[in-house]
């Protein structure tokens, strides 16, 4: 088939296109061009922003795909456009988000029955983009598949319990202490971005997958304890973990640089995907951090993703100040 991903070189859709491509798929991308491709060859690129509604809706139609898979869809008027360009495809794959279902969840572990209460402006975005598309597959205008994908690391700088944070592989690099947000034992769910990229491959003109929402990470969870561990030892490194209370963190000098605190980590986030695997049982998630996160660090070095540590001690004050706490 002829597939479209739109925002095709991102951390996500990097996946998603080396899947298609290994499916048989005949595979654009629609893209800036401003971040530096890591895709096959084979790969036909369409240069636009995506933001320029008239042009994209206008560009898409000039193609006529058969399939196509959004990742830069972010609002209900981004939803609305996709159904103008991708009218006449016979498939259209939505990538949404587990906030979606917001902070702390109902269920552990959370299924595409969770409750819809999102608590940012990313997530409320997203159910309203999410339920523009699917009131136009109820309606019998376009088959829709919404994907909402949890963590996805490989193609991104690699995270931390805190937030998306440049320096702090430098500081375990350094040896240095790490914080991580109460007693470590909240559990989180990640997916390497090659093998998320096979569930979205897998659903394209799959009949079961149309009109379905699917959860989409890794079956496994970790807690952040064991995920910080892992890393620490995997970059050879001796880093102290030194637990400080959430509250401590969303109320300190560090508040703003716990972005992810604030809105996932500092409840348990993990799902259950069996409902993903049933109908794409393709989608078998394998890759661990141990097999991908040295690669993923020498990547963040090549673009120059990684911050000298010692020009802020910030964390070392906390740090200190929750010594000071616990003597």
């Amino acid at each position: 088939m002829r597939v479209c991903v739109v925002g095709g070189t991102g951390n996500i859709s990097t996946g998603i296109v080396k899947a298609l491509q290994a499916f048989g798929h005949d595979v654009s991308v629609f893209t800036r061009g401003q971040n530096a491709s890591r895709l096959p060859n084979g790969i036909r690129y369409l240069q636009g922003d995506r933001h320029d509604r008239a042009a994209f809706e206008s560009a898409m139609q000039r193609e006529r795909f058969d399939a196509a898979i959004d990742m830069i869809s972010f609002t209900a008027e981004d939803a609305v456009s996709a159904l103008r360009a991708f009218r006449d495809v016979r498939h259209l794959i939505h990538c949404s988000t587990v906030c979606t279902y917001g902070g702390p969840l109902l269920s552990i572990p959370a299924d595409e029955n969770e409750p819809l209460r999102p608590i940012t402006d990313y997530g409320r975005n997203k159910v309203a983009a999410d339920a523009v598309l699917m009131a136009a597959h109820d309606a019998g205008n376009l088959a829709v598949t919404i994907m909402k994908a949890a963590s996805t690391w490989g193609g991104m700088p690699v995270i931390r319990q805190l937030a998306f944070d440049p320096m702090w592989i430098d500081r375990v690099r350094k040896h240095k202490p790490i914080i991580v947000s109460g007693d470590g034992e909240n559990l989180w769910s990640l997916c390497h971005s090659d093998d998320a990229g096979v569930a979205f491959a897998a659903a394209v003109d799959r009949t079961a997958c149309k009109g379905q929402d699917y959860i989409i990470t890794g079956p496994r969870y970790i807690t952040w304890q064991a995920y910080h561990e892992r890393i620490n030892a995997l970059l050879g490194s001796r880093s102290e973990i030194v637990h400080v209370p959430a509250d401590c963190l969303l109320d300190g000098p560090l508040a703003s640089r716990c972005g992810l605190l604030s809105s996932q980590t500092r409840w348990n986030q993990c799902y259950d995907v069996s409902k993903a695997q049933r109908d794409m049982p393709e989608f078998q998630p394998t890759i661990e951090l141990e097999d991908r996160v040295q690669e993923n660090v020498d990547w963040m070095d090549r673009q120059g993703l990684i911050m000298n540590s010692d020009v802020d001690d910030i964390e070392d004050r906390v740090i200190a100040a929750q010594r000071r706490v616990a003597l």
